[in-house]
């Protein structure tokens, strides 16, 4: 029996992962940046050297893969880095420099695997193993992205938005993300509605190499289209790039808040409503107000637009509120804003004050509220949008 010297075996040893020698009866798992990576075949310990499959360790290092099948060779390139190994073969090479693996690529039931810590290490992350859990943590080298990329990627958003060009602004979504399904409901806005969108406020929350998180505010102003009210959004975007790819894509989509405007020349403007339904109209918002002063839940949900998918949440909320106080409302002023034969949209300005009942905040709100005429002719309220809240 050859005996090896301390000093080379500790130097052999430091580029393996280290199993206790139970181990292998635990499933060996797997963790990038603190997230588990999932791959449709399970990692293999050949000879207390971790392979993984090719492809799940390359793409999540953010690796382009180029397969010779005759040779058997294998290529993964990023920015600045070149690494290239062979199936059976113990050498590899990084930035053409020669390194010894412990463990060849090999193919195993139709998969090729890998040295896991080698292309790790090989990308700048750091690869630790955790023997408590039988998983092999990676911490990935995170390089800062650039934040003048991020300002140009909005710029785009907003210009392909401005100029309706659908197909640009479709390419700007991530494919992989569920996102990329809005592609017909995002059609048929752009072909109703003729709006303008603006970016007033835009802060890099999280920027990475790959990934960033960006928090946005943005107006959206109406142009042409049937009646929808201007509003200012804000949102938290996910934006991810894979490989050489140097475009950014929109991965996710959060809102956060939205707020409702009313212009003031909307306000301003005179809209021609012919009496009689103009007086049916503003006499739904009388019987609203009828109906919450006296409790009548039955008379108040007349009033209401019963097709509407918010129907059932009003009537439970109102019977809470009857329930639990007893409040006394007001209307101060309305106006028609909006107006066609079959459907309208009214400015109104009520206030709530508590007679009996727990803690309350008497408030005045205003808001606009939309307002639908049924096929017998009766004029219904359906959904409302609130403007602002005065506490008083």
């Amino acid at each position: 029996m050859k005996l090896i010297p301390s000093l080379l075996a500790s130097l052999l040893l430091s580029s393996m992962i280290g199993l206790p020698a139970f181990a292998s009866e635990k499933p060996i798992s797997v963790q990038l940046d603190q997230k588990k990576l999932n791959s449709s075949s399970a990692p293999v310990n050949d000879h207390g050297t971790i392979l993984l499959p090719l492809r799940t360790i390359f793409e999540s290092l953010g690796l382009t893969i180029e397969w010779d099948v005759k040779t058997g060779s294998i290529t993964g390139t990023k920015e600045g880095l070149v690494i290239k190994l062979k199936v059976g073969s113990k050498q590899a090479t990084v930035n053409g420099n020669l390194k010894l693996l412990t463990s060849a690529p090999k193919v195993i039931n139709n998969v090729t695997y890998v040295p896991l810590r080698f292309v790790g290490e090989a990308t700048g992350s750091s690869v630790k193993w955790d023997a408590k859990n039988s998983t092999v943590v990676i911490e990935s080298k995170q390089q800062a992205g650039d934040p003048k990329e991020i300002a140009a990627f909005f710029e785009k958003y907003v210009e392909y938005y401005n100029k309706e060009s659908f197909d640009e602004l479709m390419g700007l979504i991530d494919p992989k993300s569920p996102l990329a399904q809005v592609g017909p409901e995002l059609k048929s806005q752009m072909d109703t509605y003729d709006s303008t969108l603006s970016v007033d406020q835009l802060d890099i929350i999280d920027l990475k190499s790959n990934e960033a998180a960006v928090h946005t505010i943005e107006t959206t102003h109406m142009i042409k289209g049937p009646f929808k009210l201007d509003d200012q959004s804000e949102y938290v975007y996910g934006l991810t790039r894979t490989g050489n790819d140097k475009e950014w894509t929109i991965s996710s989509i959060q809102i956060k808040g939205r707020r409702y405007i009313v212009p003031d020349e909307m306000l301003k403007a005179t809209v021609t409503v012919p009496k009689a339904e103009e007086d049916a109209i503003l006499a739904v918002f009388q019987a609203q107000i009828k109906s919450v002063n006296e409790e009548n839940l039955n008379d108040l949900l007349a009033t209401l637009d019963s097709t509407s998918p918010l129907f059932e949440q009003a009537k439970k909320a109102y019977s809470e509120i009857f329930s639990t106080y007893d409040l006394l409302s007001a209307i101060e002023s309305t106006k028609i804003i909006n107006y066609n034969e079959n459907e309208a949209a009214v400015y109104s300005v009520q206030t709530a004050k508590k007679i009996k009942g727990p803690d309350f905040q008497d408030n005045r709100t205003v808001g606009v509220t939309m307002m639908k005429k049924t096929k017998e002719g009766k004029w219904v309220q359906g959904e409302s949008y609130i403007i602002k809240v005065e506490l008083l």
